[in-house]
């Protein structure tokens, strides 16, 4: 049984809307983006009569990414912390629609191909008929 055609079509539109929404929001990112994640880490500094010592700990700001396979660890100034953050967040946002953005595509990939097998004939060709008459007045015509 083949699907609705105009089922098909509509789920098409359907995808392809959502799509352009996603297509919209990546276009509309103007900012400099940075991979990675903000993680904070409370570390002792050594000294020995440092509050730390005691147990609290100094709080520390690092960005958190990925190069070549491996987590890479920056350390990020509270000047910058704010900024970097902002950065990391529109970052993930931006992946967000593209990840949707590639999971739609294959959708209405696959939707094309399902219209494409619905609207395929798979009658044989057939040579036109001709009216016996027709061709038989156009021989007399001719004179034969």
């Amino acid at each position: 049984m083949t699907p609705d055609i105009s089922r098909l079509r509509q789920k098409i539109r359907s995808v392809e809307d959502a799509r352009q929404e996603h297509v919209q929001s990546i276009l509309q990112e103007c900012g400099p983006i940075r991979s990675g994640s903000l993680v904070k880490i409370v570390r002792k500094c050594g000294k020995p009569n440092c509050h730390c010592a005691a147990g609290q700990g100094h709080p520390t700001t690092y960005l958190s990414s990925k190069e070549a396979g491996r987590t890479r660890m920056v350390y990020v100034s509270s000047a910058v912390e704010a900024a970097v953050g902002q950065q990391a967040q529109r970052y993930r946002h931006f992946r967000k629609h593209r990840v949707s953005l590639a999971k739609l595509a294959r959708q209405s990939l696959d939707l094309a191909d399902q219209l494409q097998v619905a609207l395929q004939t798979t009658e044989p060709v057939q040579p036109p008929k001709v009216a016996r008459g027709v061709a038989e007045g156009a021989r007399k015509r001719q004179g034969r």
